[in-house]
């Protein structure tokens, strides 16, 4: 809600414009109302206006020197000028000050309100912008000044989220050391980046607690259906300036409670937040070497399969998991030479295997293919290498759409593991790098054929929804800005 303060020496026209705020138009609040300039500086000392609005013609200071006043004071603020005057010095002194219109006595209600709607839309993209600057700085832990927050936010309160979509990359930093606003603007919340594509920061002045949780599970809910998404949120209101420790404490709880395969909306608690790894026990560890040692596949294959039911059974969290099973690697190491060998490349498939499950189940299952089935494809009628070259085909025909390695593993009827080692074997990269290249290729090509294209339909071409986002990327993929590459010889 913006801050209106109206200013009329005659009290029926305060009335009026009171009237039309109330009724007619939304988005505004009026904080005052004043008879006089003096009176209205009082106000500005105090409030935070968006928009004042003034006769000129007023006992005392007019209408041009409040204006002015205003304008040194709050050099942001949106001003209209109204008068029963015509005089053309009087429109003079407003263009000069830069006003945002200025209009003749009587003014009819069809002629105020597309005027309030439209700087109502300038106060929008100007707030968004400042938002900009400000929100990621405050969610990063950086300096920002006191006034610059109160000229945006006041002395409201928000209420703050974190969401997840999909598991935790357990390679990700704990916290959160840059981020963006998402664009375009959301109806509800201000929307902030998280650590990666699959994460974000949500931002809202809701004060009802209700309205809140609704939009929230609805905006969680755009994804699809998705097999896991987790939610962190405030349980009460939060000045904005508290930002940063809500970031930290909810990236944390994250980390803890996410459970593959499960939708969480969780409130923030004081939890401890000591991490508590999980270990499988020495009995277990023992009967997985005997199967090894014994070459006794299925038992091996039943025992992977007992532990995933019971972690979906007890909802043991994502990170639990990642220590017990990177035990359970170690130790097959140990005992097994051909895992020895490629032990790092193992360790490096997990995690991509454990981003992307969508159960125990599952995830169990690609973990025992990636020890103990070694290139060995059931079913397919292709060989290796015809799988991969038409994975990357594929790659090179849906770049542009939100590709996953999900969805071309539907696509070729494989595995995310085999999919992995596809990459690795023939592209010796993983197939986030290899998609990234891809993209940015594309866009190298379209900012240097088609300059006269906006940054974010460029974005949008090579499959990323955040102009922001995308910018990050090919900064770090080519060591340059969009706008410095299009700008080079």
């Amino acid at each position: 809600m913006y801050r209106v303060l109206l200013v009329d020496d005659e009290l029926p026209a305060l009335r009026y414009w009171q009237n039309i705020f109330d009724k007619l138009v939304a988005g505004f609040r009026v904080v005052d109302t004043c008879t006089s300039g003096e009176q209205a500086i009082e106000v500005l000392k105090q409030h935070a206006v968006d928009l004042l609005i003034t006769d000129i013609s007023m006992h005392g200071m007019s209408g041009i020197e409040l204006a002015r006043y205003a304008r040194a004071a709050l050099p942001a603020i949106h001003i209209l000028i109204v008068s029963g005057y015509s005089e053309f010095e009087y429109a003079q002194c407003a263009i000069q000050l830069g006003v945002d219109d200025y209009l003749l006595k009587p003014v009819s209600i069809t002629k105020m309100i597309p005027i309030l709607n439209a700087i109502r839309e300038k106060l929008d993209a100007e707030q968004h912008e400042q938002a900009a600057i400000l929100l990621p700085a405050l969610a990063c832990g950086q300096a920002v000044s006191d006034e610059d927050i109160t000229r945006l936010f006041g002395n409201r309160y928000y209420r703050f989220a974190v969401l997840r979509w999909g598991n935790l990359n357990m390679t990700l930093p704990r916290t959160l050391s840059s981020t963006s606003l998402i664009y375009p603007p959301h109806e509800y919340f201000y929307v902030l980046r998280g650590r990666d594509d699959n994460e974000r920061i949500l931002i809202s002045p809701e004060d009802n607690a209700e309205r809140f949780l609704a939009a929230l599970s609805i905006y969680t809910m755009q994804q699809g259906k998705l097999s896991t998404w987790t939610v962190i949120y405030a349980n009460a209101p939060q000045p904005i300036r508290s930002l940063r420790s809500y970031i930290e404490l909810a990236m944390n709880m994250l980390y803890r409670r996410t459970v593959i395969g499960m939708h969480q909306i969780l409130q923030l608690t004081g939890e401890n937040l000591t991490e508590e790894k999980m270990k499988l026990p020495a009995a277990d560890l023992k009967q997985l070497n005997y199967f090894i040692s014994v070459g006794k596949p299925q038992m091996l294959k039943e025992y992977f399969l007992s532990m995933a039911a019971e972690w979906d059974r007890e909802h043991i969290p994502q990170r639990q998991i990642w220590h017990m099973i990177r035990q359970l690697i170690h130790q097959t190491a140990a005992t097994n030479m051909s895992v020895f060998n490629r032990l790092d490349d193992v360790l490096q498939e997990f995690n991509d295997l454990i981003s992307c499950a969508s159960s125990y189940g599952e995830l169990v299952c690609s973990v025992y293919s990636l020890l103990f089935d070694n290139n060995n494809i059931r079913d397919k009628k292709l060989s290796t290498r015809e799988l991969y070259d038409y994975a990357v085909q594929y790659i090179a025909e849906n770049y542009s759409h939100a590709l996953s390695m999900q969805s071309v593993c539907e696509e070729l009827g494989i595995s995310h593991t085999y999919l992995s080692r596809l990459f690795r074997k023939y592209g010796n990269v993983t197939f986030n790098i290899h998609l990234t290249r891809c993209r940015m290729e594309a866009a190298k090509k379209l900012l240097k054929e088609k300059p006269e294209l906006l940054l974010r339909d460029v974005a949008a071409c090579v499959g990323y929804e955040d102009s922001s986002y995308f910018t990050k990327v090919f900064h770090q993929y080519t060591g340059q800005t969009p706008s410095q590459y299009t700008a080079q010889d």
